[in-house]
């Protein structure tokens, strides 16, 4: 039996006490887990969650679905895969937060995936392999069980009371604040991404040199806009090279508040940063995000609410003027992956002299073809050689 959106909710009794629950399994891959959330949140009074490791790009997805205040979070921290970032968004959006740090058990020991979610008369639980993160939340291979319970009932009180045995095992993040713990975290957060950006560069290198970073592009999916070359505000880009250790997602801000469809999921967005000190023709592509395909429209005071810091500007005035609209406006929000750099900045001269064009008058940016990708690649020092550059020309790929 199956409703619109993937398995229906089926009837069900409750463990011994023969009071009525529903039950539906899922999966990512027929209907994602930030749409059964997006559901079970719509009216809801409260919402209490636990995870392993916790995310921006998951805490994001999250606080879009607008949950109540009073909601909880108790999240761990082991083996520094949290997002600081991540972890303060929560607690800056008016969520009470715990974090499991190393103490009375191990962080790493602690794996839970679980919510609550308060709703009129209804008690709904939802547990399963997925992580506070975005892939976890949308494209991951995962699975999740959602029930739901009369409220109140005895069965909602046991669920009530699984909850909080999970919750007992977190500490609030303001103690960890006080005592110092919370910067030292940090720092384990970020020697950890540090060591991830190194793999991640020797990777990308190696993919370049075979050809696949550019034959991943050549899919069905993305070929038909592969890349885009975007104005990059230096500010903005020198905030979010210094956040990056915090988090895996950069927030790219636009007064366009229509969708963004100059980008298929999962191409690549290149950075071209401007510099008011250097001639136009010397401005330079820095370095370069994937984009997931999550894009946002909201007022801009709000959404500077939810993610702060992570929109790469010290205030919400600094986000109106960089946008020149007034208070109370909307914007635009391109969520990207992390920044990676090129190892070596490609001038607009550069572009221009091998075929990528570039006008002057160009204010936010302009889509690339697979061959002007692969340019780019090149230009950078990623290696992507003439054969990839000849096949991208041709939409072939062998290497795919």
């Amino acid at each position: 039996m199956h409703g619109a959106n993937g398995p229906a909710i089926r009837p069900s009794l409750g463990a011994g006490v023969g009071e009525p629950m529903r039950y539906a399994p899922g999966l990512n891959q027929q209907v994602a887990l930030q749409e059964r959330m997006r559901e079970a949140l719509d009216g809801a009074k409260r919402v209490h969650l636990a995870a392993a490791y916790a995310r921006c790009s998951g805490t994001s997805k999250l606080l879009q679905l607008a949950p109540p205040r009073g909601s909880r979070a108790v999240l761990g921290l082991g083996f520094g895969i949290s997002d600081p970032l991540a972890v303060e968004q929560l607690d800056d959006a008016g969520i009470e937060v715990r974090v499991v740090p190393d103490g009375a058990i191990a962080a790493s020991t602690f794996h839970p995936k679980l919510s609550l979610v308060e709703r009129r008369g209804e008690l709904r639980t939802i547990s399963g392999s997925a992580n506070l993160t975005g892939p976890g939340w949308t494209t991951n291979v995962e699975q999740f069980e959602e029930l739901s319970f009369p409220d109140p009932s005895s069965e909602a009180d046991r669920q009530r009371e699984r909850y909080e045995l999970v919750w007992d095992h977190g500490a609030p993040l303001s103690l960890l604040r006080r005592t110092g713990d919370w910067d030292r975290y940090r720092q384990r957060a970020r020697d950890r991404r540090l060591l991830e950006r190194e793999d991640m560069r020797r990777l990308t290198r190696l993919q370049a040199s075979t050809g696949q970073l550019v034959g991943s592009l050549a899919r069905r999916s993305t070929r038909a806009a592969p890349g885009y070359l975007g104005i990059t505000n230096d500010d903005w880009w020198q905030l979010q090279l210094h956040l990056r250790d915090q988090t895996d997602r950069a927030l790219f801000w636009r007064r366009n508040t229509k969708g963004f469809k100059a980008l298929a999921t999962g191409g690549v967005f290149f950075h071209l940063v401007k510099d008011p000190s250097a001639p136009e023709q010397l401005r330079a592509i820095r370095g370069y995000s994937i984009y997931p395909g999550d894009y946002e429209v909201g007022f801009a005071a709000e959404l500077f609410r939810h993610y702060g810091r992570l929109l790469g500007v010290g205030d919400l005035h600094e986000l109106h003027r960089g946008l020149g609209i007034p208070p109370g406006g909307q914007i635009g929000v391109i969520h990207l992956a992390s920044l990676a750099e090129l190892d070596r900045p490609v001038t607009l001269d550069e572009l221009r002299a091998n075929g990528v064009a570039f006008a002057r008058n160009i204010v936010s940016g302009r889509s690339l073809s697979l061959a002007e990708v692969a340019t780019v690649f090149e230009l950078g020092g990623l290696g992507v050689g003439d054969d990839v550059l000849l096949a991208a020309e041709h939409r072939a790929a062998p290497w795919h």
